[in-house]
């Protein structure tokens, strides 16, 4: 990663030989018990005191502040007054440019949390607007990076995962990001659950990870409501038999009404039915009804688009840039629900005017911005020239994208607006616009899926929306679904038991996170009306931690709380009792059911966290000692701590001797951080230029740089010596990296 700087390092390759002969073994003392905490953390958490999206993780927090006392680390809980405001304070518009500070709010930000990451089986859509330096929250490219997690090795590792088409060279890179993120963790993942995807059995053709992305098998069986009517009700068996209502427990608010702006899992819901993406995820073939299908079958099909795109390949504009093409083909004889026509015109108006533009707010902006630089026209031909195609449009990307398809079929803020209505009032709709705020408005835009908007139950964005059949959807003349269904109701239910106990009675059909205890799941299998079936749930359920923290922005300090968890405990104890069954011990974001043609990508043999709090002490030590306010008096060798490590990455190597020749001379920690571009110079140019430092130190969050491993206050010939001493070491224990 600093090839640019090598020539002007060339001594270290003579100096490596002499290094490599007579490496020295690292002494390691452990630091004595004190009466005070070193510092304080504290979790932000919400209302929920359950798993989720939203979810607060209550009772795994006050696990973990008994843990992390034991090594002398104070964790605060602090319970936020609503389920949203958790939200607000890591991802709202209001939020600073790289992030919230951390502390306990209103006087500071946040430090640690926790909320599910959910992430398709057929990629990695949602990953690049977090993962990626260039995409800090609020930044310039419009990203979610809260962390603020800034790495190089990282962005490398993880774009050349998803530029590559060579299954076991994607696989091959896919391993190694994953081994990266669990030496240097932006997240510590503590499990991957499996759980109860619980419905009435009249509702067939749908599966709980496909959603309602696919609605295309989705039936509502009018024999199976009569069969079990006894067991319905006189209510529900009119709901269903008669009015061809089905209800959703939706698990969240709403704010939105538009696709560009999806902001809740509610939202995305509803866009699945009203608006159109160029793709879907979907499954291949569908399983039969109760059977869960393999993770090899799901796959991403077209929806708007015809087909899957084309690689026009490499080619050289006439300003002398090389751009990739990628052809899209568009579906012909769809129709937006006010008779005219969809078109490549509303494709190209909507990524490139709303997707790409960063000062939109767009929520697909960050997954776009790493890879599509605009949209245009097949050939580059407009309409009203000759040779133009309504039928395909062209995107020019970076490079080549393994995840195109799934990215395009985002409906999360990628979905595709009609061009026509919008000009016709006003132009590109703001976020704040009446048409994405306000349901009266919202429902005269026209939609282009199943389904249209047809009312509103206060209170407002958290009462119940219903939605009625649009005749004049395009998927029915192919022999799509829905079948059988006029009208689908997301009714808001904010307590995860309330939709438990409404399932049971058939008030809902089914739901977002019902909770309850295992037993209480396993008793609906006795009501022959209810289908119950244990998924694989594909979401990881990580801890957050904020990178403005000066003690979390160092990875030996994450990698301390990671082995402070107890797993065991939390998973026989706290899961059950959530409706959690065998969950898998976690590791990065990526998840076990993760496949790329055929190969999963989840890293197998990659080490994973475990409870123990002695190798908890040893990363905590390595970042205590070489803080000088920590460093035990009188014991030179204990206050040394991670000698050699200069970059805090674990290891002791080259790298290290490139910040040693940097900052020869200077007192520690002086050296400002600047960009080394492997792709584009202007991705890293902001975030590590521009937005840090924060708060006037010298180092970005995640680069504790400190070569002053004798902490005498100056970096000089002795650190060099103890570099050379050590290198080759691995901290805080041989074997750790």
């Amino acid at each position: 990663m600093f090839n640019s700087k090598l020539n002007k390092t060339m001594i270290s390759v003579t100096l490596a030989f002499v290094i490599l002969t007579s490496a020295l073994a690292a002494s390691y003392v452990i630091t004595p018990a004190k009466a005070q905490p070193y510092f304080t953390l504290w979790a932000v958490l919400n209302t929920d005191p359950y798993y989720g999206y939203y979810g607060g993780y209550h009772d795994v927090f006050y696990k973990l502040q008994i843990e992390l006392a034991k090594i002398d680390i104070d964790l605060q809980i602090h319970i936020l007054p609503d389920l949203y405001s958790l939200w607000e304070l890591m991802w709202s518009p209001s939020v600073p440019e790289g992030g919230q500070v951390g502390g306990h709010p209103p006087q500071g930000g946040w430090d640690i949390t926790a909320m599910e990451w959910w992430m398709h089986n057929q990629g990695f859509l949602w990953m690049d607007a977090i993962i990626l330096s260039q995409n800090v929250a609020n930044g310039p490219k419009g990203g979610i990076n809260i962390f603020p997690y800034l790495s190089y090795e990282n962005d490398e590792l993880y774009w050349k995962t998803q530029t590559t088409y060579d299954v076991a060279t994607r696989k091959a890179y896919a391993d190694e990001w994953q081994e990266y993120l669990m030496h240097n963790p932006p997240i510590i993942n503590m499990w991957y659950p499996n759980t109860y995807d619980v419905r009435g059995k009249y509702i067939e053709g749908y599966d709980g990870n496909a959603w309602f992305y696919d609605l295309n098998n989705m039936y509502l069986n009018p024999a199976t409501v009569a069969t079990y009517a006894s067991q319905l009700g006189p209510t529900a068996v009119t709901r269903l038999g008669t009015d061809k209502s089905i209800v959703y427990a939706a698990g969240e608010e709403w704010w939105n009404f538009l696709v560009t702006y999806c902001d809740s899992y509610t939202e995305e819901q509803f866009q699945n039915m009203v608006s159109g993406t160029l793709y879907r995820p979907s499954i291949d073939p569908w399983p039969a009804e109760g059977v869960n299908p393999p993770p090899t079958d799901y796959t991403v099909r077209p929806h708007l688009a015809s087909g899957m795109p084309i690689d026009i390949g490499w080619e050289t504009n006439v300003t002398l840039n090389d751009e990739y093409r990628v052809r899209i083909p568009l579906r012909e004889g769809v129709v937006w629900s006010d008779d005219d026509p969809f078109d490549a015109e509303d494709v190209v108006w909507t990524i490139n005017e709303l997707i790409l533009d960063p000062t939109i707010g767009c929520t697909g902006t960050g997954d776009f911005a790493p890879m599509v630089q605009y949209a245009t026209y097949k050939n580059d031909i407009p309409p009203g020239v000759g040779g133009y195609d309504p039928y395909a449009v062209d995107l020019i990307l970076y490079e080549p994208y393994v995840d195109l398809p799934l990215i395009l079929g985002n409906s999360w803020g990628s979905g595709i607006l009609p061009k026509h209505f919008f000009e016709a009032h006003g132009g590109p709709p703001a976020k704040t616009s009446a048409y994405n705020s306000g349901f009266n408005q919202a429902k005269d835009v026209p939609c282009i899926g199943p389904f249209k908007f047809l009312d509103e139950v206060p209170p407002i964005g958290a009462g119940a929306l219903t939605f009625a059949n649009n005749t004049k959807y395009f998927g029915y003349a192919l022999g799509w679904g829905p079948h059988g269904i006029d009208e689908v109701v997301l009714d808001y239910i904010e307590d995860p038991g309330t939709v438990m106990s409404k399932l049971r009675t058939h008030e809902i059909d089914f739901g977002e996170y019902p909770t309850a205890p295992i037993t209480a799941f396993e008793a609906l299998r006795n009501d022959p009306s209810f289908l119950v079936q244990i998924s694989s749930y594909p979401a990881s359920n990580p801890i957050w931690m904020n990178f403005n923290n000066p003690n979390l922005s160092n990875r030996y300090v994450r990698l301390a709380l990671a082995h402070a968890i107890p797993y065991e405990d939390i998973f026989k104890n706290t899961l059950p009792g959530w409706g959690i069954v065998d969950p898998i011990p976690g590791g990065t974001w990526v998840h076990p059911w993760q496949v790329y043609q055929g190969e999963f990508l989840f890293n197998t043999e990659m080490g994973k966290y475990e409870y123990d709090l002695t190798k908890a002490q040893q990363y905590l030590d390595m970042y205590l000692y070489s803080q000088q306010a920590y460093a035990p008096q009188g014991s030179p060798e204990v206050a040394l701590g991670p000698v050699g490590d200069a970059n805090f990455d674990g290891k002791v190597n080259l790298d290290d001797l490139l910040y040693w020749l940097e900052e020869s001379g200077n007192a520690p920690l002086t050296r400002q951080l600047d960009a080394e571009p492997w792709w584009d110079p202007s991705w890293l140019s902001g975030p590590y230029d521009t937005i840090f430092p924060r708060d006037g130190g010298p180092v970005a969050p995640g680069h504790d740089i400190d070569p002053d491993f004798d902490n005498s206050g100056t970096v000089g010939s002795e650190d060099l010596a103890l570099w050379i001493a050590n290198f080759g070491n691995q901290y805080p224990y041989d074997g750790a990296w």
